[in-house]
């Protein structure tokens, strides 16, 4: 039986598109204004060559060692001696002090009982890790940074550290405590005496005094960066911990503004200084304390003196070191090392204190006359 053909239905909605419609040709040609048209695109779609650096690391540059300066000779003011420190600071920004007076026993004993601090186990340090609004303790480690070539700690005299390291260390922070605020007085009389030295010869030259020292947090003028150094690291793990160390210093730098940076760091290899204009090493003296200039002594010397930042590194070694930097940032009880005519002022929270009590005597007397 043949089949018959079925008839297709036809659609009521027909979605074609209907034929394009005739563009009329110009009476003019268009074939300057092409030629301008693709002249102007061609220019400005044109992507600059850019060259960039084969490597953009900062490159290190050693340099032969800074000047031992005697303390005892800075303490006499001779003459010879301060050309050796301004031409030090001016060309790196550091020198090495010598013979500064400070016992050996009291800096061995600070180390000893800093190394206690690097003991406490990952879950006790989260207690005291640094952020934005505290400035002291651990540094923040994270899960793929552990086991790093240094770990770094941040010491001061805030009662909330004191509390807070107690509570995770009891016996070992008191001891440590005890022997950190036995070295920095002894620390602090070095500092203010290179400060007496800086500010004699900027106020002289810049006729200008320093206002503008701040207190450290919460009103404490000195603040350590103690630093473990391990041992037996790879020579690849170094290099790599040290590239991320320079980037670290270079970028962020150090969170305490400052006069002077005072480091101990006896047993190392190398002696890092980090500025805007590079990065240099040299090898230190043994037993010598590697000055670096703050943020503050710019000020003081009218920007003559550049800020710098300082890193002992330990290359090579089989042993763990522990070293240490003592920011110097005189309180407005010390300010007047810095302008001895400067008279003593009274905050505004003094000065509103003063008037309820004036008040209050106030009333009292009315009442009772």
């Amino acid at each position: 039986m043949a089949l018959l053909p079925q008839s297709v239905p036809e659609n009521p909605f027909d979605f074609r598109a209907p034929p394009p419609s005739p563009v009329a040709s110009p009476r003019l040609s268009c074939v300057t204004n092409d030629e301008v048209l693709s002249e102007f695109l061609q220019h400005s779609m044109r992507v600059p060559d850019l060259i960039l650096p084969d490597k953009v690391f900062p490159r290190q540059k050693f340099i032969d060692n800074p000047p031992k300066i005697d303390f005892q000779a800075l303490n006499s003011m001779q003459t010879e001696t301060l050309p050796k420190i301004l031409d030090s600071i001016a060309t790196i920004g550091c020198f090495q002090l010598v013979n500064y007076g400070i016992p050996v026993e009291s800096i061995r004993s600070a180390l000893t009982a800093a190394a206690g601090i690097f003991q406490l186990p990952p879950q006790k340090r989260m207690a005291v890790t640094r952020s934005p609004e505290k400035l002291y303790g651990f540094e923040e480690v994270q899960e793929e940074d552990e086991g790093e070539v240094s770990e770094e700690f941040v010491w001061c005299k805030a009662k909330a550290l004191e509390l807070a390291m107690e509570g995770i260390w009891p016996v070992g922070y008191s001891n440590f405590s005890e022997k950190m605020e036995t070295l920095v007085a002894e620390m602090e009389k070095v500092a203010e005496k290179i400060l007496i030295v800086f500010r004699e010869i900027y106020q002289e030259k810049t006729g200008r005094c320093e206002k503008e020292y701040m207190e450290g947090e919460d009103g404490n003028e000195w603040a350590c960066y103690v630093y473990k150094h391990g041992g037996n690291v790879s020579a690849e793990k170094w290099r790599s911990c040290l590239r991320y160390d320079v980037m670290k210093m270079l970028i962020g730098g150090m969170d305490y503004s400052h006069t002077l940076c005072l480091h101990i760091c006896d047993g190392s290899s190398e002696f890092h200084v980090y500025s805007k204009k590079g990065w240099v090493s040299f090898c230190p003296h043994k037993h010598a304390l590697v000055v670096t200039v703050g943020d503050q002594t710019q000020v003081l010397s009218g920007g003559q003196l550049k800020h710098v930042m300082g890193r002992p590194i330990y290359r090579g070694e089989k042993e763990e070191f522990i070293s240490m930097a003592f920011l110097y940032s005189p309180s407005t009880t010390n300010s007047r090392l810095v302008d001895p005519q400067k008279p003593n002022t009274i905050s505004l929270s003094q000065q509103a204190i003063a008037a309820i009590l004036f008040t209050l005597l106030y009333q009292i007397l009315v009442y009772v006359y």
